[in-house]
């Protein structure tokens, strides 16, 4: 099935993080309640990915911005499994 259009349309972006701060972000991300879905693809890697709706756009990308503070550096990951 398609994705929906519009407001219920979903957004998926993959990052490469370090593996170490991996639980950290999750528990960070978990207290914005219900913004994006977390998965962990290769915690060796420190691959993760986040699903989210495309109306939380800009409060995804605030809150990695705001993972700087803290030594967090994202990667956009290509594509991958």
């Amino acid at each position: 099935m398609p994705h929906d259009t519009g407001i219920f349309e979903e957004r998926t972006r993959k990052y490469i993080i370090d593996r170490r701060f991996i639980g950290f972000f999750k528990a960070v991300l978990e207290s914005y309640e219900d913004v994006a879905i977390f998965s962990v693809l290769d915690g060796d890697r420190g691959l993760i990915e986040l699903i989210y709706p495309a109306s939380f756009e800009e409060e995804v990308r605030a809150i990695v911005a705001d993972m700087l503070q803290y030594g967090i550096e994202f990667r956009e990951a290509p594509d991958v499994q």
